[in-house]
């Protein structure tokens, strides 16, 4: 098999590797996507206040930053 075959079948494997991804995303409900949203916000907030070295919401009294 020449080396040109396997770049073919190569490029239709990710072709549909990405086909797969966009079909799947597209069925997530509101609920769902807004749940990533707020997630991610969460993530960022956190990773902001860790860098600023303020006490994370929701520590409680034993850890008042999170960990490096």
């Amino acid at each position: 098999m020449s080396t040109e075959w396997i770049w073919g079948i190569g490029i239709l494997i990710l072709a549909a590797a990405i086909a797969y991804g966009l079909m799947r995303n597209r069925r997530r409900t509101a609920a769902e996507k807004q749940l990533t949203e707020a997630a991610t916000k969460a993530n960022y907030r956190a990773e902001d206040r860790k860098e600023t070295g303020q006490p994370v919401p929701g520590a409680g009294e034993r850890a008042q930053t999170m960990p490096d």
